[in-house]
């Protein structure tokens, strides 16, 4: 097994592993119930998981993302028993997507392949709710399982030709004159062109390291969310190689990270002394940031 396969592999099960906790308590039968009432998650749930959703995306990229959040459904989705009992329960509808062909993972409905799939028929396949009352019986036919974040991963994908150009670069201009593009990679979470953060700014990039070919990048960028704030300095290490298929640099790599977090009590009007935190893995990091801004009230 090659190095560079590892990496891929480990990266990706690291991620399902992330999936895995943060979907735990997501029953994920929202096609039987209002998206927006869906009665297994609290609102400060809903909320987490969204910021979540939204930074595992911004970390990994919509192609990536999207993926890792398919094969993880796809595992949901063989616990579902229930039957949607009656079309009347039915409350979403899947909006379509140009170019059918580009469904490298799986979104669409297997019947019409011009809208997102929302039940699955007797034989496995997924339909949309129009095609499921056309082709499958109500009896046997069973909700597909969705994330209440569910659509923040609906990425039809990039066709094979298209995945070398289809990552966001970040383009430094050394003082020699010359110009050289970076896959952004992980650094996607502090680039305000990607980042979900609310409230974001970038207050300095710097590039620094004896090799251009693995560059290091520290970001400094603050974040506030309501009465709450979190100032960031974190380092990234560019890895040059490609990851499986890609056909194009991972990108940068998460390094380290200095976070500082602060409150505003109500009826106060100064922050809170902040809190210092230091961080090697990335996803405990994001742990802590987005408990910060998203967490219950002080």
């Amino acid at each position: 097994m090659s190095p560079t396969l590892q990496t891929q592999q480990t990266a990706r099960a690291r991620l399902l592993t992330e999936m895995e906790r943060l979907f735990a308590d997501d029953a994920g039968l929202g096609v039987l119930v209002p998206y927006n009432g869906r009665p297994d998650l609290t609102e400060e749930a809903k909320e987490v998981q969204m910021a979540w959703a939204r930074a595992l995306i911004a970390v990994h990229g919509h192609d990536r993302a999207a993926s890792v959040y398919t094969e993880y459904a796809g595992r949901r989705q063989r616990t579902v028993t229930a039957t949607i009992g009656s079309w009347d329960n039915l409350v979403l509808t899947g909006r379509p997507i140009p170019r059918w062909n580009r469904d490298i993972h799986g979104f669409l409905c297997f019947s019409c392949c011009d809208t997102f799939a929302t039940v699955i028929e007797t034989h496995g396949d997924p339909l949309c709710n129009r095609c499921a009352r056309e082709h499958s019986a109500v009896e046997t036919t069973r909700p597909q399982w969705h994330a209440y974040s569910h659509g923040q991963f609906t990425f039809p994908g990039l066709m094979v030709e298209e995945r070398k150009t289809g990552e966001t670069l970040l383009i430094a201009r050394y003082d020699d004159g010359e110009t050289r593009k970076y896959v952004t990679g992980e650094a996607g979470l502090l680039t305000e062109e990607t980042s979900g953060l609310p409230g974001f700014t970038v207050l300095s990039i710097q590039t620094h390291g004896d090799s251009r070919d693995t560059i290091n990048l520290t970001i400094e960028a603050r974040a506030e969310y309501r009465r709450r704030t979190v100032e960031i300095l974190a380092t990234f290490a560019y890895d040059p190689e490609p990851e499986g298929y890609d056909g194009h640099a991972y990108g940068f790599r998460f390094v380290a990270a200095r976070l500082a977090t602060r409150y505003r009590a109500l009826g106060q009007l100064e922050l809170a002394d902040p809190t210092i935190t230091e961080h090697t893995d990335l996803y405990r990091m994001l742990d802590t940031l987005i408990a910060h801004l998203y967490g219950g009230q002080q």
